[in-house]
């Protein structure tokens, strides 16, 4: 299992990550440190040194671009048996949620005691949790989350909920007041986020049932 990533460390391998995806190529120091408003590529590379320590990411030394990510892309679950197969969704953009469904990078049978609680089991998919906001309350970054989608107007406050910000997927306790969307995270590390409804940055995915684990 990976250590926990603080915010700003998530922000940073988040960035390497859209970049690799993006460009095709890992970014150069000064280019983290540009997105990050880090001055000193000494200070960018003692955040590689934490990403590294802690598993995320694999340094070549001596290599301007030398960077490697390191993805938890073995599935946890098997088809068969008669359970339903459910879609693992791909990062989708926050401003095209319609997308959400239809590119998913594979099927995954779950067993129907996850989804007892679903008002509608057709509604569930499985999404990778992007951050470590809610550690305190057992969601990690890259667990494997059951989620059945729902309107933000269908949760009620302190719902575990998913929300697509940006292209990151996270976990938070679903709060509305004062017309106002509140995602708030367990970890301290994190801040709290507001949102209008609507708002092209974040989308609410739907309840979290549940989640699964790999070691």
């Amino acid at each position: 299992m990976k250590d926990r990533l603080t915010e700003r460390q998530n922000e940073g391998y988040e960035f390497i990550r859209s970049h690799m995806r993006r460009e095709r190529r890992p970014p150069t120091l000064r280019e983290i440190g540009e997105a990050l408003g880090i001055r000193s590529t000494n200070g960018v590379s003692k955040l590689l040194d934490v990403l590294e320590e802690k598993g995320y990411v694999e340094r070549e030394p001596h290599a301007a671009r030398g960077l490697r990510l390191v993805e938890e892309e073995r599935a946890p679950l098997a088809s068969g048996g008669g359970a339903p197969d459910l879609p693992l969704v791909s990062r989708t953009p926050s401003d095209q949620p319609d997308e959400l469904r239809r590119r998913p990078r594979s099927y995954l049978a779950v067993d129907p005691r996850f989804l007892r609680k679903a008002d509608d089991p057709r509604a569930c998919l499985l999404a990778r949790a992007g951050d470590d906001g809610m550690s305190s309350d057992g969601i990690r970054k890259g667990d494997l989350l059951v989620v059945e989608e729902q309107r933000a107007n269908a949760l009620d406050n302190g719902d575990m909920a998913a929300f697509l910000v940006g292209e990151e997927l996270r976990a938070r306790r679903f709060y509305y007041a004062n017309g106002t969307m509140h995602l708030r995270s367990a970890d301290s590390h994190y801040t709290e986020e507001t949102y209008p409804p609507g708002a092209a940055g974040c989308h609410p995915v739907g309840r979290v049932l549940g989640l699964f684990r790999t070691f």
